[in-house]
């Protein structure tokens, strides 16, 4: 029998800036080789979804204890905005298990907000397979995520949001995302897509297109193979393509750095050369730093560089936090940029 119940842990006199919907997920990284990454069904680097007893063979092969962190693309984008001072709220399902009793003490003690379902089926968990060249490859057992499609959305979420931003993650709830962007757009707020993986992308293609034909999606991201898979076009050609249809389209390119068009002019900003570690969360901290700038009303050349400065601090530690430490010398490298 499955069971519902809400936990409402916002008050509605605080205003929140931005909100997102997203999976609630465990990321469990650990450290392996490309041998054992050929062991396992689908690409390599890619994000593909498994069920549980394939989730704990991948992961518990593996004498080593997995660094474990509250995890998923738009949880880890949330927690660099809400580090850059952006007052954050998410909507999700989790289990009432230890593994969502940790995703929710984790997010709560970063005074992240939450609109917060729980049910009897598991947290979602996800197994972040890094090889030596830091390429993050992806196996997660959804859990309770599963369940989204079942929240229930209402004008009070949205009330008084600046920005709504939607992972890719959550296409497969087409009626849940259409209520969302109805919402959202009915209270003002502008909505920024992240495309996620190409899985993503091959699964949900038409509908992406449907949403970008709409006019109602103000900034897309996507990465190189998501934005090929979309368009079947070079990253250059992908950006200028895409922004036909919303205010701003980003194409990142890793150690490239990244395309960024609107209204018909077209800038790139390079990378940052530093020794990676991992790559997981280097595209969730890169829409961190890129809204960061959007929000604060930054040129658009100035955004690209706020997100290639996160995504360059993310790659140089293991997981998809920056540590606490890291983050008084961004917020000064952010403001130098700012200045200049």
């Amino acid at each position: 029998m499955r069971t519902l119940f809400f936990i409402f842990l916002l008050n509605f006199a605080y205003s929140y800036e931005i909100l997102t919907i997203s999976d609630s997920i465990v990321d469990h990284i650990v450290f392996v080789d490309d041998e054992y990454i050929a062991t396992i069904p689908g690409k390599k680097g890619g994000s593909e979804l498994v069920d549980d007893t394939l989730f704990n063979q991948i992961l518990f092969k593996h004498d080593m204890r997995p660094i474990i962190r509250p995890g998923s693309s738009a949880v880890n984008m949330l927690k660099g905005l809400n580090e850059l001072g952006h007052a954050c709220s998410l909507i999700t399902t989790i289990g009432n298990d230890e593994q969502g009793h940790f995703f929710l003490k984790s997010l709560k003690e970063k005074g992240i907000f939450l609109f917060l379902e729980t049910i009897s089926i598991p947290t979602g968990k996800s197994a972040c397979l890094v090889t030596p060249n830091g390429e993050r490859t992806m196996r997660t057992y959804l859990g309770a995520s599963k369940e989204n499609h079942r929240l229930q959305l209402n004008e009070e979420m949205f009330q008084g949001v600046s920005h709504f931003h939607l992972e890719g993650y959550q296409l497969r709830h087409r009626h849940l995302v259409n209520e969302a962007v109805r919402l959202a757009k009915q209270c003002n707020a502008t909505i920024s897509l992240d495309l996620s993986s190409f899985e993503v992308v091959k699964a949900n293609k038409e509908y992406i297109w449907e949403l970008l034909q709409s006019g109602q999606i103000d900034l897309l991201f996507a990465n190189h193979e998501e934005a090929m898979a979309l368009t079947g076009l070079t990253p250059i050609e992908s950006s200028e393509r895409l922004s036909d249809y919303c205010d701003i389209a980003v194409v990142t390119l890793g150690e490239e750095g990244c395309y960024v068009s609107s209204e018909g002019t077209q800038w790139q900003c390079p990378a940052h050369s530093v020794k990676v570690l991992d790559t997981i969360g280097a595209g969730d901290l890169f829409i961190s730093g890129f809204l960061h700038g959007y929000l604060r009303h930054e040129t658009i050349p100035i955004c690209a560089c706020y997100g290639t400065l996160l995504a360059s601090h993310v790659i140089q530690v293991h997981g998809a936090e920056i540590p606490e430490e890291r983050w008084e010398t961004i917020k000064f490298a952010l403001e130098k940029m700012h200045q200049e």
